[in-house]
């Protein structure tokens, strides 16, 4: 049962038609629709930009309020003028930023940018000083608070349709309060009790904190739909700004791969009566912000969406009275006073542009396959499948695996289902191959026909026979390995079968066999007491394991590889010589049977010191040679180590013409010729002294001075006892300078005895500068 439930649930491809729809993008840059968040995550490394908003027109958010005896719907108090609304647009545009992260995080930045305009024509009447020209800065613009954004989904499988995530939004302060229209957009930017309000947003901060539910209706191939539930609150840092509860619902309708439909209900809950402005009005103010929008998203393949929609305010009709809003920028206690006013214009329209793209291979259905190479992006499958579902790996469920497991390569990834290759996969066999078998025991004598052990059947047979039946036409024992009792020596190896000294029948059979078989179906040396010998060497390497020498047959197994009568004897078909010390990892003989280091472990050709002191150059002739003096750092000096920069022996100076080392410069070389013959670094290295002029004289003066002053460093070296052989000298003249001539300083420098030291590729005896003059 366990092999069915498994075959099963890999045979399972069942996939979901929409699963790939592409996410909707709302105003925070997150999954979701208008003001309403998906409980869906963007997905890792998802990068979103936003361009949203909403366009509200006509005139029926500002009202005059002619029963209490204002017939305006404007007011500046500092010029006296009075205004209705005509023409009013207003903008609200969201820019945004955000990015998906782990499939769990999406964290995002928006900013938004207000524009208000209405034209304020004068209302004034018979009132007495009123100002008659039209209402002024009636057009303004400016960004609003900059929020940041952070949504967090619920580790719940993908395949769930129900996804939860929390989110947190903090807006912080960035609009200006002399920068301000009259289209309150947000309630969190009136002030409660002073009669003020800020339509591009207060100079507080406001935390935002809410749930969202989803349910996606495709993940169970009911249609491609989706439902969003939202709820959360809004709190203002300055409690002299309203706090309040929201709520709001949302469908998502996707009709084909490009195109969608959604509707959004949303509302601010006000869940305490503010007054303001009471001594002088005595009003309560009572908002009520609801709202349906419904729109169509375009889904570009480029990853571009265009939304189109639009909002309805379906509220009653509440007003705020005697707000102050659109602030003077010179004083901000001057302005407009909107004589009624309200958060939610009667219609506006909706829409923008997103733009979403991944910033690393995409995998969503987790099967370590890339959705660019998954032919199967949806369903969890098998890299060896390019990212599909595989089949039912033992389809006649015998134990044996169907042939498609072994041609992908696939039989350790179901070595707990079933083994080998089936050649006949449509019906259910008894045999390794996965096909029926003959009958395993035909003579009914209770010992295996030879086909069963050659198959690796024995334990499939246990129950009805055991053994290996040697006459399996005739019925015989299993001590005489199925054969009648007369047959003495059924496997041929000169040993007598048990039932022969059982029977007292040696001295019967003397001719044919001797002994006692201790393994009669199966032929062997009488040295291992008629039984097949043990691996001689379990690792391979032609090196024997250690019980061919314990047991003193280390001559036989080698003599076996050249004589086929030794071979034959002693039933020997596997061969070795030696005694290998490393019996489980395959070795070489020069090391005992063990695995041999890496001969040069900084890879410069030259071998590390082991090679030398086992004297193994010849086993690793072409990889390395010589003696690595460091082993641990590549060198091309031909001992190993890297190449010794040419050194100027400072101190070593000569009277003007003349090839004399003074005292002090002996003391200086002194120390040179110990550090040639004792530096490991040093010690075998060749060197040729080079000796260096400036440039004034004759050339052919210098080039003889420069040679007599170079052979004389090199007579103190090997008088100090530097081998001759290591040692050369040349004098390089004015040839070779390191500086400018033309200066003192540059001369002195020109003027040296140099030590450089020979390589493979460099003999010494050349002009090492590389200073090009003017």
């Amino acid at each position: 049962m366990k092999r069915v439930a498994m075959g099963l649930a890999l045979a399972l491809a069942a996939s979901s038609a929409f699963a790939g729809h592409a996410n909707t993008i709302n105003k925070t840059g997150f999954a979701g629709v208008n003001k309403t968040q998906s409980a869906q995550s963007l997905g890792h490394s998802k990068l979103v930009f936003t361009a949203l908003g909403d366009y509200a027109f006509g005139n029926s958010m500002f009202k005059a309020d002619p029963e209490n005896g204002y017939n305006y719907a404007f007011a500046n108090e500092y010029t006296n003028q009075k205004a209705e609304a005509a023409n009013y647009s207003g903008i609200s545009a969201y820019v945004g930023l955000a990015i998906g992260l782990l499939d769990y995080f999406d964290i995002g930045v928006t900013l938004p940018v207000f524009y208000d305009q209405f034209n304020g024509n004068a209302v004034c009447g018979e009132a007495e000083g009123c100002n008659p020209a039209a209402l002024a800065g009636t057009k303004v613009g400016y960004i609003g608070n900059v929020t940041a954004s952070l949504k967090a989904r619920a580790p719940i499988p993908a395949d769930v349709p129900i996804d939860f995530a929390a989110f947190f939004r903090y807006s912080f302060k960035t609009s200006k309060n002399s920068k301000q229209g009259v289209w309150i957009r947000e309630p969190e930017y009136i002030a409660k009790e002073v009669g003020m309000a800020f339509p591009y947003g207060t100079a507080k901060s406001v935390m935002t904190v809410g749930a969202a539910l989803t349910f996606d209706l495709s993940k169970i191939d009911v249609m491609p739909l989706l439902v969003h539930i939202n709820g959360g609150y809004r709190m203002s840092m300055d409690k002299a700004y309203m706090s309040f509860p929201f709520a709001s619902a949302a469908l998502e309708f996707y009709v084909l791969d490009f195109l969608s439909f959604f509707g959004e209900f949303y509302m601010d809950i006000q869940t305490e009566d503010f007054t303001w402005n009471v001594a002088q009005y005595g009003l309560t103010e009572k908002l009520d912000m609801k709202q349906v929008t419904g729109g169509a998203v375009f889904h570009l393949p480029i990853g571009l969406d265009i939304q189109l929609g639009a909002s309805v305010y379906v509220g009653n009709d509440n007003y705020v009275h005697f707000a102050r809003v659109m602030e003077n920028e010179e004083n901000y206690l001057t302005g407009i006073k909107a004589t009624k006013t309200r958060v939610n214009p009667q219609l506006a329209l909706f829409g923008g542009l997103t733009w979403s793209g991944f910033l690393a291979p995409q995998d969503r259905d987790g099967d370590g396959v890339a959705d660019s190479d998954d032919r199967c992006p949806d369903d969890y499958g098998h890299r060896l499948n390019a990212g599909c579902p595989m089949g039912n790996p033992d389809s006649d469920e015998d134990g044996v695996c169907d042939a498609w497991v072994s041609e992908k390569g696939m039989l350790d990834e179901f070595r707990n289902v079933c083994e080998g290759i089936d050649q006949c996969p449509n019906e259910k066999g008894n045999s390794t191959n996965g096909c029926p078998t003959d009958d395993p025991d035909p003579d009914k004598d209770g010992v295996c026909d030879p086909w069963v052990s050659q198959k690796g059947a024995l334990d499939q047979f246990k129950e009805i026979c055991e053994g290996i039946d040697q006459c399996p036409a005739e019925a015989g024992t299993l001590v005489n390995n199925g054969c009648p009792e007369d047959n003495p020596d059924p496997d041929g190896d000169g040993l007598c079968s048990p039932w022969v000294t059982d029977k007292n029948k040696l001295d019967q059979y003397a001719g044919v066999c001797k002994g006692y078989d201790m393994c009669p179906g199966e032929a062997g040396a009488a040295g291992n007491k008629g039984c097949p010998w043990d691996d001689p060497d379990s690792d391979g390497d032609g090196i024997c394991d250690e019980w061919v020498v314990q047991k003193k047959l280390g001559y036989y197994f080698e003599k076996a590889a050249e004589d086929e009568s030794v071979a034959k004897e002693w039933f020997i078909s596997k061969t070795c010589k030696g005694l290998d010390k490393c019996p489980l990892e395959h070795g070489v003989a020069a090391n005992d049977g063990c695995p041999l280091p890496d001969p040069d472990l900084d890879k410069d050709g030259v071998c590390d010191a082991w090679v030398t002191e086992r004297n193994m150059f010849n086993l690793f002739e072409g990889v390395c040679a010589g003696l690595d003096r460091c082993p641990n750092e590549a060198g091309d000096d031909g001992f190993g180590c890297p190449k010794k920069k040419v050194e100027k022996l400072e101190g070593i100076s000569f009277k003007s013409g003349s090839a004399t080392v003074n005292a002090n410069a002996k003391r200086i070389l002194k120390g040179i010729a110990q550090k040639l013959k004792e530096d490991e670094a040093y010690k075998d290295l060749k060197i040729v002294i080079q000796g260096h002029t400036d440039n004034r004289g004759k050339a052919k003066k210098n080039l003889k001075l420069s040679d007599r002053r170079a052979k004389a460093v090199m007579k103190q070296l090997t008088k100090f006892g530097v081998a001759k052989n290591r040692i050369k000298a040349v004098g390089l003249g004015s040839t070779c300078p390191v500086d400018d001539n033309s200066t003192a300083d540059g001369r002195e420098m020109n003027r040296r005895i140099e030590m450089h030291f020979v390589t493979p590729e460099n003999d010494g005896m050349k002009c090492e500068s590389n200073y090009v003059g003017d």
